[in-house]
């Protein structure tokens, strides 16, 4: 005869709201409890219902993820983790592109908010006020981006990037020209870290390349402007448009890190994956993902507990895409 949850539950010596929630809520459950239940549970080969048990409660057993741009290799990363992280989880996960339009993506997400127990936005462009009204009405999580009052798993930015000017002005670097990104909330701090640092080192920022949208084409554009600039060193906004950089500098004839030192933001495999390696302020991805599952998760249980941060350090990956500025 197949095992039932009132079978477990007598043998485990718990609830059978003990056993559903083990299932269903797992973090909810004290870990020593939940380890006897899952093993009487596998020694019983006992298998929930669990569309049935969702139903019941007015849940759907499944996560949103909303994402700017899937295409970019940063967001893609964080699908992965995400994925992985929900299916460990017994969650199944929809996932939707936003593109950069606020009012169309928050349309979307309270779309997909009816159609899930709860949201994870990653990278968002919308301003803080739609950010908010979104996790006011149902449970909402950020990845890489901190909003006060909100559940966020974000990178901490000013060591990684302290590193990156520091690392430049080391080779000799005095002027350093930012490739910037669209107008977002991670722009601003990008600017603002890098403005401390270069006043740290003594060493000229050139904030104004851009903004630009964030792809290969719009670095290669960017890269026709770096010679002007009379920068020796490049800060690329991410690993697209760093990608788009090297590439617009060879078609010019112009060597990295011969002619121009070049680092990048968020070190994806697109980092890796050219020639010369990028040297990389690293972003660690996917603890993010994963920790933005967790926030998630442990908003649906508690609905009322107070806004839970993650802060993730960034350190500088040193490669060969920077080298000692070139003799005047």
């Amino acid at each position: 005869m197949t095992a039932t949850m009132a079978d477990v539950a007598r043998e485990a010596g718990v609830s059978a709201s003990t056993v559903s929630r083990t299932f269903s809520l797992p973090e909810t459950v004290r870990a020593d409890t939940r380890e006897r239940v899952l093993a009487v549970a596998r020694r019983l080969d006992f298998s929930p219902n669990r569309t049935a048990s969702s139903l019941a409660r007015g849940r759907t057993g499944a996560l949103g993820l909303l994402v700017p741009d899937i295409a970019n290799p940063y967001f893609g990363e964080i699908v992965k983790s995400v994925q992985r992280r929900a299916r460990t989880a017994d969650r199944a996960l929809f996932l939707a592109e936003t593109g950069d339009a606020h009012d169309e993506a928050y349309d979307l997400a309270k779309t997909m908010a009816r159609q899930t127990d709860g949201l994870l936005l990653a990278g968002p462009r919308m301003p803080e006020d739609m950010l908010r009204s979104l996790a006011a009405a149902g449970p909402v999580a950020l990845i890489g981006l901190h909003v006060p009052q909100t559940d966020c798993a974000y990178a901490e930015l000013p060591v990684g990037m302290r590193q990156a000017v520091r690392h430049l002005a080391a080779l000799g670097h005095r002027r350093i020209v930012y490739v910037n990104g669209t107008r977002t909330a991670r722009t601003a701090g990008f600017r603002r870290l890098m403005r401390a640092a270069c006043d740290e080192f003594r060493v000229e920022l050139v904030e104004h390349l851009g903004p630009f949208d964030l792809t290969y084409d719009n670095g290669r554009a960017a890269a026709d402007l770096v010679p002007t600039s009379g920068a020796t060193a490049v800060i690329a906004h991410n690993d697209m448009v760093a990608h788009g950089v090297a590439g617009g500098l060879a078609r010019q004839g112009r060597s990295v890190p011969g002619d121009f030192s070049l680092i990048t933001v968020d070190d994806t495999y697109l980092a890796r994956a050219i020639h010369p390696a990028l040297t990389a302020v690293h972003v660690p991805i996917d603890a993010m993902g994963a920790h933005g599952v967790d926030l998630l998760l442990a908003r649906i249980a508690d609905p009322q507990g107070p806004p839970r941060l993650v802060a993730l350090p960034t350190a500088l990956t040193v490669r060969e895409s920077t080298g000692r500025a070139p003799a005047p």
